[in-house]
């Protein structure tokens, strides 16, 4: 179990992002993370549900709590990866059972950084999902960063985080009014940038990248995905409920 020690909070009233309050969105800078974190990007297994597109995936689910001015956070054991067919729309995702490799070493600084900025309540327990993701783009494989389209994700909160974007353009992070399909917003995230979303309120996007110069870049992301404990996406009861 890792802790990662913060400064003391209340309430959500007074910790909680102004903007993400207001508006059910915001982006935040996020902390740097080791140059191995980072490196290991490159060392991530290829999605094998997803051939159609290149992109390298791995995945760690935590529980979490506060305590005493600190988020306490420990893995899950592992369990196949499965977002409900009624949120993801694709074919090999939705209502689909996929295996993931477990993340190797420690981005649960990037997950208290953004739990900080949140309306939680802290003696709530949390279940959360870290995927780390690079989409490469090069002259065979378009760089697909959401093949679902625009989408829920299915939980409380959605978070999109840059660690890295190397040698590309586009990657455009839309807030979509579900209702109208109006973008509500947009912006190209920077690295150690991230978007707060209220995955229940908004549906996201992003646009495609594609090589800035040469014939190949790519842009590497961490997706986290935060539900209270008993609202978990996680176990066999979510698994019965999503795989049906």
């Amino acid at each position: 179990m890792t802790a990662t020690a913060l400064a003391p909070k209340i309430s959500f009233e007074n910790s909680a992002n102004k903007d993400y309050l207001e508006n059910g969105y915001c982006v935040i800078d996020m902390p740097e993370v080791s140059q191995d974190l980072l490196d290991s990007f490159g060392e991530m297994p290829r999605d094998m549900h997803s051939l159609g597109r290149l992109r390298k995936i791995r995945l760690t689910q935590y529980f979490a709590y506060w305590e005493e001015g600190e988020w306490f956070f420990a893995p899950l054991p592992k369990r196949k990866y499965v977002q409900s067919a009624d949120y993801i729309r694709l074919a090999e995702a939705g209502g689909v059972a996929r295996h993931r490799e477990q993340i190797i070493g420690d981005p649960t600084a990037l997950v208290a950084a953004v739990l900080n900025q949140l309306p939680v309540t802290l003696d709530d327990m949390f279940q959360i999902n870290v995927n780390q993701i690079r989409v490469i783009a090069n002259t065979e494989f378009k760089g697909v960063t959401v093949p679902e389209g625009p989408h829920r994700d299915g939980h409380e909160f959605s978070v999109i985080a840059i660690a890295k974007r190397h040698n590309v353009k586009g990657g455009e992070t839309q807030v979509i009014d579900p209702l109208t399909g109006d973008v509500l917003y947009q912006t190209t995230l920077d690295e150690n940038q991230a978007i707060l979303i209220d995955d229940e309120r908004f549906i996201h996007y992003a646009t495609n990248i594609e090589p800035e110069v040469g014939t190949e870049g790519h842009r590497d992301i961490w997706v986290i995905e935060i539900n209270r404990w008993q609202y978990r996406a996680y176990g066999p009861a979510h698994e019965r409920a999503s795989l049906v």
